[in-house]
């Protein structure tokens, strides 16, 4: 579930959320920074000073004592700039640090549902190229914006503090300067976010093709995603060139605004001094003053184009942290204790989309029982296995473990005692041991190799360099489809879970292979409920329970001997997987 669009404005604000720095140290960062910014301002008025009255009036005393002051108060502007710049860039790497935190723990959270739906470069995008936006903001940016509004406000109250009617000359400017940021603010938003989409789409088509190069390169497809990565690479430079057109439209103008004041300030100071109602000095501190005003309003024209772009970025990870996770626990939710693994399927209906993948089902399994769910593919035997695990929460229907709705338990503590093998495992980079012992951290090496040893995984690692140590890379390449589905049933049974799941988990296991497992499966699921998904007859014959699903329907249930018996669905795909197999 998704709540209403987050403006570029709301994404900016709702960052102040992820400030970790103690409010205290704020306000001496804010204090320190508008004590550099008066210090800028009041060395100018020394120099006015030092022209009018150590200058002009030949009083070389009163010069030194302005030029050892004016030396002095900039020192002390160096030493707190140095501790705003130091103070705000750790501010803004707190503020990464917690949102990137956020991000990723928020992601966690969410069901597969979402994952189906959303594509993985989409999501990368998210985590890096837009928190690199924001990071470029927060990094520097951040240290730009405070002390350039800052000083850009001390300079304002400098200006009228010198000469009134020079201050009021030099701001004719600023109802064009209004007139056009407004118009950059509005062409800019746009544009930045129309870049933020074209980088997400390349991302995207990154992580899709370099996860299919295997297939790609099978069917001699790289040209055609090179032409496709080249659109999509071109779109994107050419949103960049039109965000950097508007940028490059603007800053200049700003300049040359600054320009025209500047002119404007020396043609009425001219005069003013002319006819004595102005000192030398006062125009001399007045340009300088003028370079304190235009200085920060380019810098801060400057980041405004990194703002716009970090605004729309913070706009696409609004997105992901309004998405509220629709499998969670519900408030208050009790923690369930050690279960004996009874589950009851009553007339569970269930649907991707619209139209429903199961249809009515009832399914009893009693503690420590084993079923086995057959039928062709698209029948709903997986989607079955991920309602149980409660990856799905049925459309209709109840699914229970002991007698309790799965959706009024705690989740964690229901999963801690659930172990699921999936038809195409995954590993993570890191050693044998290291993924064997990925579903119980706390695992000693002796408990490891136990059941290394009963599943045969440690046949697999004899012949490997280090053994159980042996580095596997990300998913497990270098070692065969059935090693990998060895390395994670061993990694689902160290968990010693009381409910344990294995879908199509000895599909992509060779015969040699799987004779390494069928000893240990029988021991293995003694004492705990399993439910198999499975083609091969070695494992359906172990279940005490077979149902045959065909389209989102049971269309059988019994026992292996009792559905042999019997001239239906069950015997027919025995038959003919039989057939499969020893077809020559």
């Amino acid at each position: 579930m998704r709540r209403a669009a987050t403006s570029p404005r709301q994404g900016l604000l709702r960052l102040t959320a992820y400030v970790t720095t103690p409010r205290r140290q704020l306000l001496l960062l804010f204090a320190a920074a508008g004590l550099t910014a008066a210090a800028q301002a009041g060395g100018w008025l020394l120099v006015r000073d030092a022209v009018d009255n150590g200058m002009s009036a030949g009083d070389e005393s009163r010069l030194w004592l302005d030029v050892a002051a004016y030396v002095a108060i900039n020192a002390f502007a160096w030493t707190l700039g140095s501790y705003v710049v130091r103070g705000l860039a750790a501010v803004g790497q707190g503020i990464v640090l917690a949102l990137r935190r956020h991000l990723f723990d928020h992601l966690t959270t969410l069901s597969l549902r979402y994952y189906s739906q959303t594509k993985a470069g989409w999501i990368i995008a998210r985590l890096t190229s837009d928190i690199d936006a924001l990071q470029d903001v927060l990094g520097e940016g951040l240290k730009t914006l405070i002390a350039n509004v800052l000083t850009f406000a001390v300079a304002i109250a400098a200006l009228f503090a010198v000469d009134w009617r020079l201050a009021l000359v030099a701001l004719t400017i600023m109802p064009p300067a209004l007139i056009l940021t407004r118009w950059f603010q509005l062409r800019s938003s746009a544009a930045f976010g129309d870049v933020r989409n074209r980088i997400a789409a390349v991302t995207a088509q990154m992580a899709e093709s370099l996860a299919g190069m295997a297939v790609i390169q099978a069917f001699g497809r790289e040209p055609a995603f090179r032409a496709a990565f080249d659109d999509l690479n071109d779109a994107n430079r050419r949103s960049n060139f039109r965000a950097q057109t508007i940028w490059s439209v603007y800053f200049p103008a700003v300049e040359l605004l600054g320009v025209i004041s500047t002119a404007a300030v020396l043609w009425v100071g001219a005069s003013l001094v002319a006819d004595g109602t102005a000192t030398l000095g006062t125009v001399i501190a007045f340009i300088g003053l003028l370079g304190l005003l235009f200085q920060p309003l380019q810098e801060l024209s400057e980041l405004y184009g990194q703002v716009q772009s970090a605004a729309a970025a913070m706009v696409k990870i609004s997105g992901i942290l309004d998405t509220e996770a629709d499998i969670a626990s519900r408030p208050g939710a009790p923690a369930i204790g050690r279960i004996d693994g009874r589950l009851d399927l009553e007339r569970v209906t269930f649907a991707y989309g619209a139209d429903p993948v199961l249809h009515g089902v009832d399914i009893h399994v009693p503690a420590g029982a084993c079923l086995a769910l057959v039928g062709a593919s698209g029948g709903g035997k997986s989607t079955t296995a991920k309602l149980i695990a409660r990856f799905y929460d049925p459309t209709d229907g109840t699914v229970r473990v002991d007698g309790h709705d799965l959706r009024e338990i705690s989740l964690a503590s229901y999963r801690r005692q659930l172990g699921v093998v999936l038809q195409d495992p995954f590993l993570f980079s890191g050693t044998i041991a290291d993924n064997i012992r990925f579903a119980r951290p706390e695992a000693t090496d002796d408990e490891v190799a136990a059941v290394a040893a009963a599943i045969g995984v440690d046949l697999v690692a004899a012949r490997l360099s280090g053994g159980l140590a042996h580095e596997v890379h990300e998913g497990g390449s270098g070692l065969s489809a059935g090693e990998r589905q060895l390395i994670s049933i061993a990694r689902a049974l160290l968990a010693d879970p009381r409910i344990l799941i294995l879908d199509e988990a000895t599909s992509n296991i060779d015969r040699p292979t799987e004779l390494l497992i069928e000893g240990a499966l029988d021991r293995l699921l003694a004492g705990r409920t399993s439910l198999i998904i499975a083609h091969r007859l070695s494992t359906v014959r172990r279940a005490d329970q077979i149902l045959v699903l065909d389209h989102g329907r049971i269309v059988e249930r019994g026992t292996y001997a009792a559905l042999m018996a019997t001239d239906g669905p069950f015997r027919h795909l025995a038959t003919e997987l039989a057939g499969t197999i020893h077809r020559p």
